[in-house]
């Protein structure tokens, strides 16, 4: 009985740390950009995004954040990316944020912005060593919390992803941290038990579906989700319905179990976890 609980959180452990979901050490789902180029020239093209605002000295270096020593980078290229740049934007990478943010090369056209920092209206700039030439976007605004972008070089085009896959991929991001936390959680309060795991993952995967709704639609009305506004009072009932649902369902012979104490304990790791960052480390929010 405990080897299969084990091994489904063996599972899931895995699968966050195979499947192409943005679940960082700090849990939830968060803010992410995936950038495409098509018909790019030969070689490698480095991918920058534009927003607004003049750089500030207090900003977060975000090729310092990612380990990328600045006096590498070809002194053509920053020419080119500046001299593309007007005097009311700055470059994501190249100038730095107001909070952090996460980037990724993962092919010669292909490029991730993830974290805190990363922008809700943007351009894409796409420098190419081949032709020592930046092709900057037209405006582009992220209604999703976490959505992918294809630009064509040769035309200047482009197409935002799938808002399904976004939703899907973001819900992904927030329930597998979610169980790998309160699914070992189980075990000190006397819940790891065969007859308790439908139930878990049911009230879980519900749980989830409504935190995606709701950040789902913080992003269509432009309210900041992980502002306390939202996030608190969404933790405090999602407390309430799972507290009440254990209270009833939760099986242990334990006589000491307390269901709605497992509830209390487990949101809070959850919560403590996905807001560590922001609230240890980045008093701005």
């Amino acid at each position: 009985m405990k080897r299969k609980w084990k091994a489904c959180l063996c599972i899931a452990a895995f699968l966050l740390a195979v499947l192409p979901v943005s679940a960082s050490a700090d849990s939830g789902p968060k803010p992410q950009i995936t950038i495409q180029v098509q018909n790019a020239p030969p070689g490698t093209c480095c991918i920058d995004l534009q927003t607004f605002g003049s750089p500030k000295e207090d900003w977060f270096d975000n090729l310092e954040w990612n380990h990328i020593d600045r006096s590498t980078l070809d002194k053509d290229m920053v020419v080119a990316l500046e001299n593309a740049c007007p005097s009311d934007r700055h470059y994501v990478m190249l100038h730095g944020t107001n909070a952090p943010v996460n980037f990724e090369q993962t092919s010669d056209n292909n490029a991730t912005f993830g974290y805190f920092g990363v922008p809700n209206i943007f351009w894409i700039a796409v420098y190419s060593a081949e032709t020592g030439q930046v092709l900057v976007s037209e405006t582009q605004f992220r209604d999703q919390l976490q959505q992918s972008y294809t630009i064509d070089y040769l035309t200047g085009e482009v197409r935002a992803g799938s808002a399904m896959l976004s939703y899907l991929k973001q819900f992904a991001s927030s329930l597998l941290p979610t169980l790998l936390l309160e699914g070992i959680l189980l075990l000190p309060f006397g819940f790891w038990d065969r007859r308790n795991a439908r139930l878990f993952l049911g009230v879980n995967i519900g749980t989830q579906l409504l935190l995606t709704v709701v950040t789902a639609v913080c992003m269509r009305i432009g309210m900041p989700f992980y502002r306390y506004l939202v996030f608190a009072p969404l933790e405090f009932v999602i407390w309430i319905i799972e507290a009440v649902i254990y209270r009833k369902r939760l099986q242990t012979r334990r006589e000491t179990a307390h269901p709605i104490v497992y509830a209390l304990c487990a949101n809070a790791l959850s919560a403590a976890a996905t807001l560590f960052s922001v609230h240890m480390i980045f008093p701005w929010v």
